[in-house]
């Protein structure tokens, strides 16, 4: 009996040593440059106008974007905003409470009445 078991455990054994490649090979690692490069999308130009209307913390996100990758600020669309991010109360204290400040934010998306994403990347 002890024979038999050690024979159908050898079996099963050989049997999955000998899959196809196509079934034994893992799925890709997706890679963090292809997802920082579809990440955002196309980015709308946001006006200080827009930040001023941002009210309400709990329609605030801090989003950290692609921290693996080095980027250039200008690629974001927050350069022109960021001295109006700085003077909001609310997105200020959003962005102290995850650690950054208004000079952090890389991008920014509005979302619907007053909500607001803001990327940021050291």
């Amino acid at each position: 009996m002890k024979k038999l078991m050690l024979a159908a455990l050898a079996a099963i054994a050989l049997a999955g040593s000998m899959m196809p490649p196509a079934l034994a090979t893992a799925l890709p690692v997706e890679k963090d440059d292809d997802v920082c490069d579809d990440y955002l999308g196309v980015l709308k130009r946001v006006t200080p106008d827009d930040i001023a209307g941002v009210t309400e913390q709990q329609r605030v996100w801090v989003t950290e974007y692609c921290p693996g990758r080095s980027i250039l600020r200008a690629e974001g669309n927050a350069a022109s905003v960021r001295s109006a991010i700085g003077g909001n109360e609310v997105l200020a204290a959003a962005l102290r409470q995850k650690g950054y400040s208004a000079g952090d934010v890389f991008a920014v998306k509005m979302m619907g009445d007053d909500t607001v994403n803001l990327y940021v990347h050291r």
